[in-house]
């Protein structure tokens, strides 16, 4: 706890600065800046309220209760951790939009519209992320004290007094995350037509293409940037790597008795509601088939048809696919041997470390279209004839950009990947004159290499259903396959459009499992060590 306490203080002075400032700031602020301000943190405060606490109670569940086939529930939790924003969008769209088969089919008011639709996504695509944090910090709480507390309380008694407190700081870090997450999104904001400072960004740029039409002031969108830092700060130290590994034992198991089934039929419900219904609407959406008789549109459903729009969209996208596949893997390959080398790096010295959760909060926190203005602003440079070239006629800036966006998560993995290292294997190689980086390659890497892979496929999966960056910098002539799904949404999620994000759910699944393949053998090999 002490090299964390030394990671965190600065950042209360951190904060400190910035209240003052927001303070002397707000007196200043024009209406137009301050709704935008505002908006972002309506949407990610409701967001929070929400996701955090129906998330908190599932993980919970699922990880601290004899609740039946619970771990098929946390897998699939675990999937959609690697369905992008859009596409989740996307199959909401596609069921209760304004061209939704259920809008269609009732003739009635769009359901999905506005703030409604706003705060409906981003919450249910926020809720599988409060699982896997909530549920890790209840999986750490120690048994022996829940074990002493149940010799003299009842078990809902020492779940409220000594579970819930022990973690109460990974649920408050699970909504951080939210927070930063949903702050520094454009996604949905912009399907939707809501203004946050990410979507004004993102959409003065589109429109105006100059940098010094920024909609909100200088001074007001880097106040509101540093705060989303100071936030990714917090989060990245509170997550960082002990030196002294924890031990986890097998977790006390709390019995739900005769409320089993309905715990069972609420996981039902969740589930239901955060895949089932938006992957049945896509499934729809591909096969519908609408018929004119006489006067009358009449809609039918053929499962042939579903499968020809998913199984013929990788070919009719495949220029999209292919540029998606190649940005993606030079993305995860350049994230993850950076993660690599400055993980290795950051071992054992406290500024390097702090130096490392500063980068990686950093990366973490800034919004996507900051990200992708500030690569514009380094590279599209009329006075530098080189660099203007590497702007407009390759691929180096949205590459930046989806290695930017995806360094971070690559860094939490491979940071504690590394750091569980036996220091006893590492003392021993350094006494045979190994020095650190020959360490790193020859003791440390095929040790991990499970872990490696395992970065690099969930770096590929965010690369590929990345957007708020690398919208802005792909150069003419290049265009994935979010980017393309991204322009077919803003005109309605038909049959095409559905078989499309079918196709792309099944490649993210496919890597998805990948990740679980390797994740086995990578536990297998940190037991084994």
């Amino acid at each position: 706890m002490g090299d964390r306490a030394r990671l965190l203080r600065p950042t209360a002075i951190l904060l400190i600065a910035l209240a003052l400032a927001s303070a002397l700031a707000a007196a200043t602020l024009d209406r137009r800046t301050l709704g935008l301000l505002i908006n972002t943190l309506r949407l990610a405060g409701l967001t929070c309220i929400f996701s955090v606490p129906v998330g908190s109670v599932v993980a919970f569940v699922l990880g601290r209760t004899d609740l039946p086939l619970r771990k098929w529930a946390i897998l699939l939790f675990g999937l959609m951790l690697f369905v992008p924003l859009y596409l989740q969008a996307a199959a909401w769209q596609a069921g209760f939009g304004l061209q939704g088969w259920y809008t269609l089919a009732i003739g009635g008011p769009v359901w999905l519209r506005g703030w409604t639709a706003v705060v409906w996504i981003h919450s249910l695509a926020s809720l599988p992320w409060v699982v896997l944090i909530a549920g890790a910090g209840f999986r750490l709480v120690e048994r022996e004290l829940e074990e002493q507390a149940l010799l003299d309380a009842a078990p809902p008694k020492v779940f409220w007094r000594v579970t819930v407190p022990a973690a109460a700081g990974s649920i408050g870090l699970a909504a951080l995350w939210v927070m930063v997450l949903t702050a520094g999104e454009m996604t949905v904001t912009d399907l939707f037509a809501v203004r946050t400072y990410a979507e004004e960004i993102y959409t003065q740029f589109a429109v105006a293409r100059e940098l010094g039409d920024a909609p909100l002031g200088v001074g007001s969108g880097m106040l509101l940037t540093a705060w989303l830092v100071a936030a990714g700060w917090v989060f990245v130290a509170a997550t960082a790597p002990r030196e002294r590994l924890l031990s986890l034992p097998e977790a006390y198991v709390y019995r739900l008795g005769r409320w089993k089934w309905i715990a069972l039929a609420a996981v039902a419900v969740v589930l239901a509601v955060v895949v089932g219904v938006p992957l049945a609407n896509l499934v729809y959406k591909a096969g519908v088939i609408v018929v004119q008789v006489d006067d009358i549109r009449v809609r039918t459903w053929s499962l042939v048809r579903a499968v020809i729009m998913v199984a013929g969209n990788p070919w009719r996208f495949q220029r999209e696919l292919g540029w998606s596949l190649g940005l993606g893997g030079l993305a995860a390959s350049a994230a993850v041997l950076a993660a690599v080398a400055a993980s290795w790096w950051a071992r054992g010295r406290r500024w390097r470390t702090a130096a490392l959760v500063v980068a990686t909060a950093t990366c973490l926190a800034v919004p996507g279209p900051v990200v992708g203005l500030a690569i514009i602003w380094m590279l599209n440079r009329p006075e530098l004839p080189a660099l203007a070239w590497l702007y407009n006629q390759s691929i180096l800036a949205p590459w930046l950009a989806l290695t930017v966006r995806t360094f971070p998560v690559a860094v939490l993995i491979v940071w504690h990947a590394l750091a569980s290292m036996p220091r006893e294997m590492l003392d021993a190689a350094a006494v045979d004159g190994a020095g650190a980086w020959t360490q790193l390659w020859r003791i440390a890497l095929p040790c991990r290499a499970a872990v490696i892979v395992v970065a690099w496929l969930v770096a590929m999966a965010l690369a590929l259903g990345e957007l708020a960056a690398s919208v802005l910098v792909t150069p003419a002539g290049v265009t994935t396959l979010s980017i393309a799904i991204f322009g077919l949404l803003h005109y309605g999620v038909e049959d095409q459009v559905a078989g499309l994000c079918l196709a792309l759910a099944a490649l993210l699944a496919a890597t998805a499992a990948g990740v679980l393949l390797v994740g086995r053998r990578w536990r297998r090999s940190i037991m084994a060590s």
